[in-house]
């Protein structure tokens, strides 16, 4: 019995157990695909060395000589352009400025109507209070000439 249980278990483990086979196939294709990778990126590195030395041996030497005789001349545009730009911002920082101290102007003027006004209203209530107190006074004297005549008559 011992024997036939370990014989179905080899027979389960051949037929159902393909672990060895799988990494076999995996070592088999990482591999080969490490290898055709290698190629790619070897010709791919050797197209960018014969790239950088066409571009250091021709097209540098072309290019470096316009561009070192157009270089005082696009140093003088951008110099330029600096200058007319920070005119520009000069200016738009004055507008500003004079927008601010025209609306500070109103804003005081404003304040000085109020308070002109507020000083008339004063003004008119310390008139009519003066003119209570002067209308007071003046009956107040004339009740006291009043009286005075009274005694003044012994």
């Amino acid at each position: 019995m011992e024997r036939a249980r370990k014989d179905l278990s080899e027979i389960h483990a051949r037929l159902f157990d393909h672990r060895p086979i799988i990494q076999a196939e995996i070592r088999y294709f990482v591999k080969e695909f490490e290898e055709k990778r290698g190629f790619r990126e070897k010709k791919g590195l050797e197209n960018m060395n014969n790239l950088i030395v066409e571009l250091n041996d021709q097209t540098l030497p072309k290019t470096h000589e316009p561009l070192s005789s157009n270089i005082q001349s696009i140093l003088a545009r951008l110099e330029a352009a600096g200058r007319i730009t920070s005119r520009i911002q000069q200016r738009e920082q004055e507008a500003d400025q004079n927008d601010r101290l025209q609306a500070s102007r109103e804003r005081r003027k404003a304040e000085w109507v109020a308070f002109v006004n507020e000083q008339r209203r004063i003004g008119a209530e310390v008139e009519e209070e003066h003119a209570k107190a002067v209308a007071w006074l003046k009956e107040q004297y004339a009740v006291m000439e009043k009286d005075l005549a009274k005694f003044t008559t012994f």
